[in-house]
């Protein structure tokens, strides 16, 4: 697809590029929410834009496009080398021809894209119908939404490079709001695949109803040092927060408390941590990434022992070692780092296993202040949490809003147990419940 245009394109810069890639996304997205059983909101959107980086005297320009005519694609060729000349970037950028990868990818559905928008819409309505009506506590559903997107990517470049790779998927969230006396509390639960037939209505909303209903009644604790268990979910969230300290852009940056740790133990010998761009049921599995290097799985923590940093062709040329596979930019930007399937790799146990390891433990089932209270750059966290207090495995009872506080290397170094309740969440990052064994916890 879009041969003609990529052609043009190279036909036009060979005489002016010494070198020249082509970046195509074409993405259409679907989204439905629902409010008191009407359309709040019914999106569908179709984008197309191309981005060409050039490399002129060794210098770099960017410039897109998502006109798709002729003089648009020349202004682009132009506007890119123009921008070279302006360039502060030092480093060497050179475009290759990569290899591609022999494992054929489950990234696309054909089945999901003929999902009729109709039962689309019913999804979501029975999202909020059976949420209402599974606890009289309910009392508002801000959020029943389902969504999709098709996206197709194209990258060639001046040196034989082209791939092209279909790719699709499906969500779904619900927010159910419960109160008990003055007590308000928020549950989410939310579902993402190619398979809509896995898609439940009753099972989303019955659990988001759930989550917000068990904090209930939440009782103060009191301040000092708790064991804890993240759910899976909250775990994901935490690595989520931290997962940019991975880049090898931010360890050159000197914007990592990484930098400097290569081949040292960071964690208990149980955690390993892994970004998989192959990984079977990962929902950001492809098969090349935004340079058109082949995707691989790479173990960035390996049984406590840091073992490598996500990169791209420019920063590992710059650390002398090969890239992973993980070059991200759009077609309307430069060159970054950005993660797949990220994950911590689940352990055997079950979950109830590490609620009973102490006399007292502090569940954690949500976080808020992501943004304002992690330092990504020391590893410091203060986390205002939701949860419940655990007495030699029994669950006491519910937590009214409580701080917890760390930071992210030390709580790699304390986890006790990883149980084996392992999910991606919306972002592809997943985890399982972990037990950590001490952090700071302010009522």
């Amino acid at each position: 697809m879009y041969e003609k245009e990529f052609n043009f394109i190279f036909d036009f810069a060979k005489d002016k590029a010494d070198d020249i890639e082509i970046l195509l996304s074409a993405n259409n997205s679907f989204s439905v929410r629902i409010n008191k059983q009407e359309i709040e909101s019914f999106n569908y959107a179709d984008a197309k834009g191309i981005g060409v980086r050039v490399i002129k005297d060794g210098k770099v320009g960017y410039s897109y496009t998502e006109q798709f005519e002729e003089a648009t694609f020349k202004n682009i060729v132009n506007e890119a080398l123009e921008n070279a000349k302006y360039t502060e970037d030092s480093e060497i950028v050179i475009l290759e021809n990569h290899p591609s990868i022999d494992t054929k990818l489950n990234v696309y559905s054909e089945e999901l894209d003929k999902v009729d928008v109709i039962k689309k819409i019913k999804f979501s309505k029975n999202l909020e119908k059976i949420a209402l009506e599974t606890d009289k506590r309910v009392f508002n559903v801000p959020y029943a939404l389902m969504g999709n997107s098709t996206t197709y990517s194209k990258i060639a470049n001046s040196k034989g490079l082209d791939k092209e790779e279909k790719y699709n998927a499906a969500y779904a969230y619900v927010v159910s709001l419960t109160q008990e006396k003055d007590d308000k509390r928020v549950g989410l639960e939310f579902v993402i695949g190619r398979d809509f037939s896995k898609f439940d209505a009753k099972k989303m909303a019955e659990k988001s109803v759930e989550k917000s209903t068990s904090l209930l009644g939440g009782e103060c604790i009191e301040s000092g040092s708790y064991s804890v268990v993240f759910n899976n979910e909250m775990m994901a969230t935490m690595l989520a927060t931290f997962s940019g300290i991975f880049s090898a852009k931010a360890v050159q940056e000197g914007k990592s408390l990484l930098k400097g740790k290569l081949n040292e133990t960071i964690a208990n010998n149980i955690v390993t941590i892994i970004d998989d761009a192959l990984h079977p049921d990962g929902l950001a599995s492809r098969s090349f990434d935004s340079e058109g290097y082949p995707s691989q799985t790479n173990i960035l923590i390996e049984n406590g022992t840091l073992k490598t940093f996500l990169q791209n062709t420019q920063t590992a040329r710059k650390d002398g070692v090969n890239s992973t596979g993980n070059g991200s930019r759009t077609y309307k930007g430069t060159l970054e780092i950005a993660h797949s399937n990220f994950f911590l790799k689940p352990g055997t146990c079950k979950e109830e296993e590490l609620l009973g390891q102490h006399d007292k433990t502090i569940e954690i089932v949500a976080l808020q202040g992501m943004h304002s209270g992690a330092n990504t750059i020391s590893g410091d966290f203060s986390l205002s949490g939701e949860g419940f207090l655990y007495e030699n495995g029994t669950r006491k009872h519910s937590l009214k809003q409580f701080t917890v506080s760390g930071n992210i290397l030390k709580l790699l170094q304390d986890v006790e147990i990883i149980a084996d309740n392992f999910k991606f969440n919306m972002s592809s990052i997943g985890a399982a419940s972990v037990l950590v064994k001490e952090l700071a916890i302010s009522g």
